[in-house]
């Protein structure tokens, strides 16, 4: 195929389409309902900034950067590893999501949360087994008004997936 025919670009047009749509779906779905558990994202970090220092000296060893300043192989090995968090980040938590596990439930007071420009609506509960605050999107019931919630999830070794989420009637 060659790369100036209308076949080449109908057939790139249509891959970065899907690609658009597919990252989409995931941060709607996958995304939202998937914590990582601290081990897993303290780990997950770990295994970035170490690809990042290999994918740098790799660069410096093979003459990638021509200017030899200092600054240059500094904004190399952050910009790896910002491209690295953000990449990687996604098989990780759809793996976090696919895993099977234990499928457990509690009920626990909650905060309404209100849509931001970058979030989704929702509850605030303190989850008992990651330790932490997470944030339920868009739950049944009426979450605005209503103080406790009964949260089904899925816990696996890398996190938690929330199954199901009901404000009290």
């Amino acid at each position: 195929m060659k790369h100036y025919s209308y076949l080449y670009l109908f057939t790139i047009s249509i891959a970065v389409l899907l690609v658009i749509f597919g990252f989409i779906v995931w941060r709607s779905g996958i995304y939202a309902e998937t914590f990582l558990n601290d081990a897993t994202s303290k780990n997950f970090v770990l295994v970035s900034l170490g690809l990042s220092i290999c994918l740098s000296l790799y660069a410096f060893h093979r003459g990638v950067i021509r200017t030899g300043k200092r600054i240059d192989y500094l904004k190399f090995f952050m910009g790896t590893f910002v491209v690295l968090m953000a990449v990687a980040v996604i098989p990780l938590m759809t793996l976090a999501y696919y895993l099977p596990g234990k499928t457990s439930a509690y009920a626990a007071s909650y905060s309404y949360s209100p849509r931001g420009h970058k979030s989704c609506a929702g509850a605030n509960v303190d989850d008992p087994d990651l330790g932490r605050n997470i944030k339920i999107c868009y739950p049944e019931g009426n979450y605005q008004f209503n103080k406790v919630i009964f949260v089904s999830k899925k816990t696996n070794a890398l996190g938690s997936v929330i199954l199901f989420a009901m404000t009290a009637p």
